[in-house]
């Protein structure tokens, strides 16, 4: 077997279960925060939108390229990869858009709302929903606006995605404005409000320590509590933010060499590219593994437990409000 073929076995063996994992968890974290939103936390809804990005990415996105895979090349037409490279695209900017404001989000309930379940009400995570994806579809449509060919075959032809080969000065100016004002200010806004939340954690601490020499018991118990219960959420999030970075910072880096002109391998590129396709299906598993709460409502939404559920009555009704 050609180097080709090993590649593109390789490739196909890794999208076919993010593809068929992707579509199931996805869908069950769906079903779970709609069965249960009228308890659901404003940041909640953050969750849902992210979950629905990746569930699209999965089932409309994703199967194209396994297609690809089997047919040896690209068999859908330039039309084809331009649709295909937009969504992946598309779904990917407003995923990261929402990591970025869940941060956010968190930094701002534990520096100003400490008593609150949230900072940001229902509404104002609508109306940020609302303009993450109006902005992430402005951003990937200008391509095909402006540059039709922006959109092409990358790598080893295993992926439709933004075509940095040989660009022009527009181009290259637009790939450098998405990866600075997408990629680097989405980290550069995590980056900082992770930093600022243990700034403000040590502070807290600091203060409830002092507030406990002076025998103030009751301010210092209600102090750490509330803190440690922002600080658990903080950290669940903060787990699937590296996950999804992970996955994505190597295409990204590739990416921005190609547009610099520094010349990559056509393989590592497509690997790249594929590998980044795993954070679609690694969310919802996060979820689930570092959020008991969450955990126990997925497993009665899912379809394989519901001939326990009348065995087990009283694990449905122990878990409280979905909260994440």
């Amino acid at each position: 077997m050609s180097a080709f073929g090993k590649w593109s076995t390789l490739f196909v063996a890794i999208e076919i279960p993010v593809c068929l994992l992707g579509i199931f968890f996805n869908a069950i974290v769906v079903l779970t925060i709609l069965k249960n939103r009228y308890r659901l936390s404003a940041p909640s809804y953050l969750i849902l939108s992210m979950a629905v990005s990746d569930f699209l990415s999965c089932s409309v996105a994703v199967p194209f390229s396994i297609v690809r895979h089997f047919k040896k090349e690209w068999p859908f037409g330039m039309a084809g990869c331009q649709a295909h490279a937009f969504t992946i695209f598309l779904l990917t900017l407003v995923s990261l858009s929402h990591l970025a404001e869940i941060s956010a989000g968190k930094y701002l309930t534990i520096t100003r709302s400490l008593s609150k379940q949230s900072f940001l009400s229902r509404r104002v995570v609508f109306r940020v929903i609302t303009a993450s994806w109006v902005l992430s579809f402005i951003f990937t449509s200008l391509p095909l606006v402006v540059w039709s060919h922006i959109y092409g075959l990358g790598g080893i032809g295993e992926i439709c995605s933004d075509d940095q080969e040989s660009p022009s000065p527009g181009e290259k100016a637009y790939f450098e404005i998405i990866f600075f004002c997408s990629y680097l200010l989405a980290f550069s806004v995590i980056m900082f409000s992770y930093f600022k939340i243990h700034q403000v954690s040590k502070h807290i601490v600091y203060n409830t320590f002092q507030m406990h020499l002076s025998r103030i018991a009751p301010a210092v118990a209600i102090s750490q509590a509330l803190l440690k219960r922002h600080r658990k959420a903080a950290m669940y999030f903060l787990t699937v933010i590296t996950a999804f970075m992970l996955s994505w910072s190597p295409y990204a880096v590739v990416s921005l060499l190609a547009v610099l002109d520094v010349k990559t391998n056509g393989f590592v590129s497509s690997a790249c590219g594929v590998f980044a396709k795993t954070s679609f299906f690694l969310n919802p598993i996060l979820y689930a593994i570092i959020s008991r709460k969450f955990r126990r409502r997925m497993v009665v939404v899912a379809p394989m437990s519901r001939r326990n559920q009348k065995l087990r009555p009283a694990f449905v009704t122990s878990v409280g409000p979905l909260a994440l």
